[in-house]
């Protein structure tokens, strides 16, 4: 049923944000403790090829942006071809709200989180992803009521010979 995608998408954006946040600070971390050492920073070709690396990580906010368009566009297309009765609608909005009141809490745990000062300048690197999570809430009631309305709004397609 598409009302539990929208709870399984809020988690999702919350883990993978999350996971894409830690990954960036360690390999940032790694990559400048790696290149400090005289032995490895004497190669250009290293050095090159260490900072690609940070360029690369770099990238993973964007990784996010389409990880999220994704996952709302296949909840759309999901909640299209699943036969849904108009009865099963208040169903569905309980699982809207539900899905919300969740997103509020991992909302609040990625507030707490990226303002760690272990963190440092790490979300600077990150201005997507933590505008779609601080804001997550908001994202999720709307998807879930576009996804209400793409499961419930279609015609009724008739059977042949009528």
């Amino acid at each position: 049923m598409a009302s539990r995608d929208i709870l399984l998408i809020g988690v999702l954006l919350f883990t993978f944000g999350l996971g894409f946040f830690i990954m960036h600070f360690v390999m940032d971390n790694a990559v400048e403790s790696i290149i400090s050492v005289p032995e490895i920073n004497s190669s250009q070709n290293v050095v090159d090829a260490f900072t690609s690396i940070n360029t690369l990580s770099n990238k993973l906010d964007y990784v996010f942006l389409s990880l999220f368009i994704g996952l709302i566009i296949g909840l759309i297309v999901g909640a299209w071809f699943i036969g849904g009765h108009p009865v099963f609608m208040a169903i569905y909005f309980l699982v809207i709200v539900i899905a919300v009141i969740l997103t509020v809490i991992l909302s609040n745990v990625w507030f707490d989180v990226t303002e760690m000062v272990l963190f440092g300048t790490t979300l600077s690197h990150f201005t997507i992803m933590n505008h779609i999570l601080l804001k997550l809430p908001i994202y999720i009631s709307v998807t879930g009521i576009i996804g209400m309305i793409a499961m419930f709004a279609k015609p009724a397609i008739m059977g042949g010979g009528e």
